[in-house]
């Protein structure tokens, strides 16, 4: 009896103890549960805008001189007198004599040619005066009709008429030969460098001065691919307004220029054509400030319109020819767009995404489709900044969810 006993009170202890933790158990505290808010990564968005844009071409090239010579002397002599102006660097304006030549012997020519031809015009008087005398002769004569050409004395006076003509064209050689002793400026120009000074012996055609003109061009490659963008004048050649700048020493400048011609045939190795440009230079340029041969600009040409075209941010772009947008559910989505310009700044499409979709402008760790994200609108360009494509149009962007 004892050991039952002992059985029943060690199985009540178990029981109780059974109990007192279930009792523990239904009457525990039960803790709060916090909702997690979920955290969206923050994105700019830019809503698309398709309208017509027009394209500034750039390009970049050397300033060179429209028009550069080698002056040379057209007659044999002397150096007797050089300008005081005959130094690189001057300026010369058109007929500005720069070199003297000796004119002695070419004085002497004009004076007997000039004697030839009286000489000459002396003989053609008496041999026309003969001629009309033989003519009178052969009609007193009585012999009828005209006279024949030797009986006229018709190849004696052709030949007093020809020697008469060569004189006279004996005479103007040495009186051109008399002014070409003086060499002049043939246009207004810079004179680059100087080849004869006072003393030296000139031979024909050796060089004076080299002198450029102070009328500017610029030679301005394009790769065929930025070609359809240029506008076109009535032949069908490029043409337009050009914004030319060069910098120096953190200072810069713009000129003006156009379009006048192209050179003709496309470069095989670059695939480039060159347009050539005539830029405007103000009078009033300082020395510091003034155009010269040699100088590199940059230049942007003035393109022709173009309709429905987006312009796109390069950060929106995840790929070359894919940007990210985001759908109205807030969530990212990726679009393959057709590229058809790019310049410093943005990249013009068209095609590939609608109007008013929200392009995303954030680069994310790590971008995935379908991945949620909260957008917040960039923030508007100042007034004046907005270009082709300014989001900040009249149409009003998709509202936010």
């Amino acid at each position: 009896m004892k050991r039952f006993a002992g059985i029943l009170i060690g199985l009540a202890i178990i029981a109780g103890g059974i109990a007192f933790s279930a009792l523990l158990w239904v009457t525990r505290p039960l803790a709060e549960k916090e909702k997690v808010e979920e955290r969206l990564p923050l994105v700019e968005v830019q809503p698309v805008r398709y309208e017509d844009v027009s394209f500034d071409v750039p390009s970049q090239g050397i300033i060179e001189s429209a028009r550069r010579t080698r002056l040379a002397s057209a007659v044999a002599g002397r150096v007797t007198e050089v300008n005081p102006a005959f130094e690189p660097g001057k300026r010369v304006s058109t007929g500005t004599w720069l070199v003297k030549i000796e004119p002695v012997d070419y004085l002497s020519a004009r004076a007997a040619a000039a004697a030839s031809l009286a000489d000459s015009e002396a003989a053609l008087a008496a041999e026309i005066a003969r001629s009309e005398q033989a003519r009178r002769d052969w009609l007193q004569l009585g012999k009828g009709g005209e006279p024949t050409e030797l009986a006229s004395r018709q190849p004696q006076l052709h030949s007093a008429v020809t020697r008469a003509e060569a004189a006279r064209s004996a005479l103007e050689k040495a009186d051109f030969d008399v002014k070409r002793t003086t060499v002049t400026v043939p246009f207004d120009g810079i004179i680059a460098s100087t080849a004869t000074e006072v003393g030296s012996y000139l031979a024909p055609g050796a060089v004076v001065a080299e002198i450029f003109e102070t009328r500017y061009e610029v030679r301005l490659p394009l790769s065929v691919d930025q070609l359809p963008f240029l506008r076109i004048d009535n032949t069908g050649e490029p043409a337009g307004e050009v914004d030319i700048v060069s910098t120096a020493a953190g200072e810069t400048t713009r000129y003006r220029g156009r379009i006048v011609r192209t050179e003709g045939e496309i470069d095989r190795a670059s695939r480039s054509l060159y347009l050539v440009a005539e830029v405007e230079q103000s009078r009033t340029d300082n020395a510091a400030n003034r155009l010269r041969p040699g100088l590199f600009v940059k230049a942007r040409i003035a393109g022709r319109t173009i309709p429905n075209r987006a312009r796109i941010p390069f950060n929106a772009f995840v790929d070359l020819g894919q940007v990210a947008i985001v759908a109205p559910d807030n969530t990212l989505q990726f679009r393959d767009v057709t590229v058809v310009f790019r310049d410093d700044d943005n990249v013009y499409i068209s095609g590939g995404v609608a109007e008013n979709d929200l392009l995303c402008l954030t680069e994310l760790p790590a971008m995935i489709t379908g991945q949620r994200v909260s957008p917040k609108l960039a923030e508007p360009a100042r007034s004046g900044d907005n270009k082709p494509g300014d989001p900040n149009g009249p149409t009003a962007p998709r509202p936010i969810p």
